[in-house]
């Protein structure tokens, strides 16, 4: 079942083995870094590359949750030791913004915010590691990662993508240019919760892209048997154009790459069944 944990964004995999676990139950998982505690979620999760599932440990008990009280307050006490150690040292533009500890407290990652990406923060981890015997981790935490760590549904009223996604945050950059590029008149529908624009259109950037190569320029000429016509829009999803073949809009018709392919070379339809191809010339005698 799936288990979400603070400052993971993303509900994981794990093992409930014969435990009698509900959605909203809060359980203590095992992981590489040590136990930590989530809440059983259930939430779509696109199909992830194969990653061994955690053990669910135990459902949270009273002294569990004692002690993870006071791992909150530790946590407070380590983002404010963090703050310090980042002004002795004369770093600026970081802030942090977040502490998560392990139920034993071996384990601490601190969680911040950078305007410069080539911020060195080693001298702050050398400080925290000296003044608490735990292992200490800095993490990048981007809007996105807030987004995701808080969770939610899009206009689209499907969850967010980077919290159900891990490849959301791997796919590169995304931004206005790509939503120029497929079409869409950049305005405030197209930005996510984080601000930033929505991960969809990075994730179906390649489509279009494969889509274009294919297909005719816009404002070009096409011929369709013994009509011409100009290319004025795109169908990417039905694999076709929108060709106006005269001076008004109600002209327009709808046209699959398929049934331009046989009168204009370069067009290349998705289904090659489609594609109609010319007839073979007859053959002549000789």
């Amino acid at each position: 079942m799936d288990v979400r944990v603070p400052g993971w964004s993303i509900a994981r995999l794990c093992y409930a083995r014969d435990l009698d676990l509900r959605v909203g139950y809060t359980v203590v998982v095992a992981t590489e870094v040590g136990e930590l505690i989530g809440r059983v979620a259930l939430t779509p999760r696109r199909r992830e590359p194969y990653t061994e599932p955690y053990d669910i440990v135990r459902i949270v008990t009273d002294e569990d949750a004692r002690t993870e009280d006071r791992n909150r307050e530790l946590g407070r006490g380590v983002r404010e030791e963090a703050r310090k150690l980042a002004r002795d040292h004369t770093i600026k533009g970081v802030q942090f913004i977040g502490c998560d500890v392990s139920l034993d407290g071996s384990y601490i990652e601190v969680k911040y915010e950078s305007e410069d990406k080539e911020v060195d923060l080693g001298p702050v981890k050398s400080g925290l590691e000296r003044a608490y015997d735990a292992s200490i981790a800095l993490r990048e935490f981007r809007f996105i990662e807030r987004s995701g760590d808080a969770g939610g549904c899009d206009t689209c009223g499907l969850p967010l993508c980077c919290a159900t996604w891990s490849g959301a945050r791997n796919m590169g950059p995304v931004n206005v240019r790509l939503a120029r590029q497929q079409g869409v008149t950049p305005n405030e529908k197209i930005l996510g919760c984080c601000g930033e624009v929505k991960c969809c259109m990075r994730y179906e950037h390649d489509t279009y892209k494969e889509f274009k190569e294919r297909a005719p320029f816009r404002n070009s000429t096409v011929k369709l048997g013994d009509r011409e016509g100009k290319v004025v829009d795109y169908s990417m999803v039905k694999d076709s154009v929108f060709v106006q073949f005269g001076p008004k809009r109600t002209d327009q018709e709808l046209l699959s790459l398929g049934s331009l392919a046989r009168d204009n070379p370069g067009i290349i339809p998705a289904d090659t069944e489609e594609w109609e191809l010319p007839e073979p010339p007859e053959p002549t005698d000789s």
